[in-house]
C-alpha cells in the first residue's frame, strides 16, 4: 500500500479520537454544571445534594480515558523525551514504534479486556456504587472507561502505524497543528 494512502486511511481513523475529545469537551460542561448545581443547593437552598460528589468523580474519571486519544493525537501527553529528541528522526520514531508496539499497546489491551469485561459484569449484575450513599449503577461509569480506552488503544495503534512509516520516509509523519485536529 502507498504512504499517501495510508497516511490518508490515519487520518480518517484520527475522527474517532476527535470525536471522543469532543464527547469529553461536553462532559466538562456538564460536569461544571453538576459543580454549579451543587454550589447553587447547598449555598442558596441549604439543600445539598447526594449525587455530584459522585457523578463528578465519574464524569472526571470518564474524561480522562476518553479524552486520551485526541491528546496522543495532539501530541500533548507528558512524555520525558530529552533524551530521545537528541536522535534523529528516523531513531525517534524506532524508539516510539518499539514502545508502543512492545509496552504500550499489550498493556492497553490488558487494560481494556478488563474494563470490558468488568463493565458487563456490572451490567448483567446490576452492580451499584457501594462507596456512594447514593448507590447508582457503575456500568455507566465502567463503559465510559472501557470506551476511552478502546479509543486510547486505537490511537496508539493508528501513531504505531504513523512512526513506522516514519521509519523509512522521516518527513512524512508531521505532528498535526491544532487547527488541523479540530477541523478534521
Amino acid at each position: 500500500m502507498k504512504t499517501e494512502t495510508l497516511t490518508r486511511i490515519l487520518t480518517r481513523l484520527d475522527s474517532i479520537g476527535r470525536f471522543c475529545g469532543y464527547v469529553a469537551m461536553a462532559m466538562i460542561v456538564l460536569m461544571i454544571g453538576c459543580m454549579i448545581w451543587e454550589v447553587v443547593a447547598r449555598k442558596a437552598f441549604n439543600a445539598p445534594t447526594m449525587w455530584v460528589t459522585t457523578t463528578s468523580y465519574m464524569f472526571n474519571g470518564t474524561i480522562f480515558l476518553i479524552g486520551a486519544a485526541y491528546t496522543l493525537r495532539a501530541n500533548q501527553h507528558v512524555r520525558i523525551d530529552f533524551l530521545s529528541t537528541r536522535f534523529p528522526l528516523r531513531v525517534q520514531h524506532a524508539i516510539n514504534a518499539l514502545f508502543y508496539l512492545c509496552i504500550f499497546l499489550p498493556a492497553l489491551y490488558m487494560t481494556g479486556d478488563f474494563a470490558i469485561t468488568k463493565a458487563l459484569k456490572a451490567y448483567e449484575r446490576g452492580t451499584l456504587e457501594a462507596m456512594s450513599a447514593w448507590e447508582p449503577l457503575i456500568w455507566p461509569f465502567l463503559t465510559g472507561i472501557s470506551i476511552g480506552l478502546v479509543s486510547f488503544g486505537l490511537q496508539v495503534a493508528i501513531e504505531t502505524v504513523r512512526h513506522l512509516i516514519g521509519i523509512r520516509y522521516p518527513n512524512a509523519v508531521a505532528a498535526p497543528s491544532d487547527r488541523d485536529l479540530l477541523e478534521g
